[in-house]
């Protein structure tokens, strides 16, 4: 048995196809790890929690990764693989900025609490994916075409990583794995039962709240992505203003 999991150890030798876990490969470990940090975050993988989610010895792994940073490394090329394109036709753009808020937000949807990775681990430099420069640079060349300023395309740029990544830990995280009853609750700007214990409370607007109709997290979503869009449009507006002004004087 693997210590403290009450799961047994893969046996010595080569793996077979029909036991209780699958061959040992790169591939299986990078899955593991990714499963790990969704449920869990950064902080639980370790090579050992790593090899016991594997049914494995902590020596197995080695043969097939250095160490923990290369394992980070791989995670961190497994989670952009996931990205969608950040680049969207000009002469269709309110579609371009649906597909991206929405391939965006069903990516973070499988890491979970790995949405959390550049904020907790550092990836090797000479291991950083290319990608991880593009994306950016192709979603500021997206919002300048549509006549932003540079200046308001990164504002813009940082609305979109605050909804989405807000959004998968605020809402979805919890969301997803919760039952119909207390997604409810999640949707809700105070929890019925924290009102509940508290009767006396002056929050008549909250108590309001619960008796508006049920929105789902789609729902939600729907409504941050009409938001984004909104604010492309006002500051398309301001800047065909502030050009024109410009030309008039």
């Amino acid at each position: 048995m693997a210590a403290g999991t009450g799961r047994p150890i893969r046996p010595r030798g080569r793996p077979s196809n029909d036991g209780p876990y699958p061959p040992l490969t790169r591939d299986t470990i990078i899955e593991a790890a990714m499963q790990l940090v969704s449920n869990e975050g950064f902080s639980a993988l370790t090579m050992r929690s790593l090899a016991q989610s594997l049914g494995v010895t902590v020596r197995a792994l080695y043969r097939h990764v250095t160490d923990r940073q290369q394992v980070i490394d791989l995670v961190a090329a497994r989670i952009l693989d996931l990205h969608v394109d950040h680049s969207f036709d000009v002469d269709d753009w309110r579609t371009g900025v649906r597909a991206l808020y929405l391939g965006t937000r069903a990516a973070y949807r499988q890491i979970g609490r790995g949405v959390l990775f550049f904020l907790e681990e550092t990836v090797s430099p000479t291991e950083l994916p290319e990608d991880r420069i593009l994306l950016p640079e192709q979603l500021l060349a997206s919002l300048t075409s549509l006549g932003l300023s540079l200046s308001d395309a990164l504002v813009w740029q940082q609305q979109f990583l605050t909804d989405v990544f807000g959004f998968a830990l605020i809402v979805d995280y919890g969301y997803d794995r919760a039952s119909e009853q207390q997604r409810t609750t999640l949707t809700a700007p105070v929890p019925a039962p924290w009102l509940d214990t508290h009767p006396d409370a002056p929050a008549p607007l909250s108590r309001r709240a619960l008796h508006l109709p049920a929105r789902s997290a789609d729902d939600l979503f729907e409504q941050t992505i009409d938001r984004a869009i909104r604010t492309i449009e006002t500051m398309r507006a301001a800047g065909h203003r502030s050009a024109t002004g410009i030309l008039d004087g």
